[in-house]
């Protein structure tokens, strides 16, 4: 029996989000590609769902009025072509890093052939909060969360 904690750690498999987003007029700039800041609003909502998708969302982080929740701390994003009104991309995102309460979400969009037309990270923060946004704190990311999420 193999008690090394990081031959463990290697046998973890990240619990995966895929959905589809199609590309519309209004994402794109004059130039008719996809507008950057359209990239990040995609990996924003990305997040929610693979929470969302991985039973991994906490009460009240919906409402405007929440405790503890995720707020974004760095994010980046690369495009390696341009897309264009009406394509369809597959947007996956796992959870590429734990730490104690900062965590990384990669994001790749696929076209239909399979090719990666933008690759995204978020760094996100599990924090709480008691009151106004000068109260939030970082804690450590639920165990529950971290087992669903594949940590």
């Amino acid at each position: 029996m193999n008690s090394d904690p990081s031959a463990a750690a290697a046998n973890i498999v990240p619990f995966v989000s895929r959905h589809e987003v199609t590309v519309e007029w209004g994402d794109c700039d004059p130039a008719g590609i996809v507008y950057y800041p359209t990239y990040f609003r995609w990996i924003d909502q990305a997040t929610h769902r693979l929470f969302h998708n991985a039973g991994a969302m906490r009460e009240g982080t919906t409402g405007g009025r929440w405790t503890e929740g995720i707020p974004l701390v760095a994010a980046e994003c690369s495009f390696k072509r341009a897309s264009q009104p009406g394509e369809k991309l597959i947007v996956e995102s796992r959870i590429s890093r734990f730490g104690r309460s900062s965590f990384t979400i990669s994001h790749v969009f696929r076209d239909a052939a399979g090719e990666i037309a933008a690759e995204g990270t978020e760094t996100r923060i599990w924090a709480r909060k008691a009151g106004d946004a000068s109260s939030l704190k970082s804690v450590p990311i639920p165990a529950d969360v971290r087992r669903r999420l594949g940590g």
